[in-house]
């Protein structure tokens, strides 16, 4: 029986439909609530069901940020990218109630489950679901005008952002100079 839950759960983590159905506005937190419905009402299968549809979400937007390097203006102006980290962190809360429940029908694998994907969905948090404003304020703003950080936006995809952050970081830029520093960045990278 353990076989076909983990057939299952496979077979949801590379369904394509998910992560579109988890970006539409109060369509994903439906989802969400029944599938904890589900998760309630069965322990044994729905923390099947939830890990999957949630590593679906996770391995779609590592996709779409690491693997296929969306451009930044195309997350930052896109409403579905809004919902979807919003629906992130309610999936977060859903997998601790669900871990909860199943260790209380003592369902170990289904209390393990929702456990990994709660701190999966936790943990990457800043990796994968990246708040809009933070990603403006590590291309300058509010010091750089809007026309400054669109065109920043344009020539910059994710892991360059990351990379040139942790390299800020440790050279204590900040400010007016992060924008100049950043197009510096990326000239270089290109190169």
């Amino acid at each position: 029986m353990i076989w076909i839950k983990a057939l299952l759960l496979i077979v949801l983590t590379f369904v394509p439909m998910i992560p579109a159905v988890l970006a539409l506005p109060w369509i994903s937190t439906a989802v969400l609530v029944s599938l904890l419905g589900f998760w309630m009402l069965d322990p044994s299968w729905g923390a099947w069901v939830y890990a999957g549809v949630c590593l679906n979400f996770l391995q779609w937007r590592a996709w779409q940020l690491h693997l296929k390097k969306l451009r930044m203006p195309l997350y930052v102006s896109s409403p579905s990218m809004a919902i979807q980290n919003g629906t992130s962190g309610e999936a977060a809360i859903g997998a601790i109630v669900g871990a909860v429940r199943s260790f209380i029908a003592g369902d170990v694998t289904g209390t393990c489950l929702g456990v990994v994907i709660a701190a999966l969905l936790f943990g990457l948090q800043g990796i994968l679901f990246p708040n809009l404003s933070v990603i403006a304020q590590a291309c300058g703003h509010p010091f750089v005008t809007d026309e400054e950080l669109a065109r920043l936006l344009e020539r910059i995809d994710y892991p360059t952002l990351l990379k040139f952050n942790r390299l800020a970081r440790e050279n204590g830029l900040s400010g007016p100079t992060l924008a100049a520093e950043l197009a510096n960045f990326v000239e270089s990278e290109r190169l």
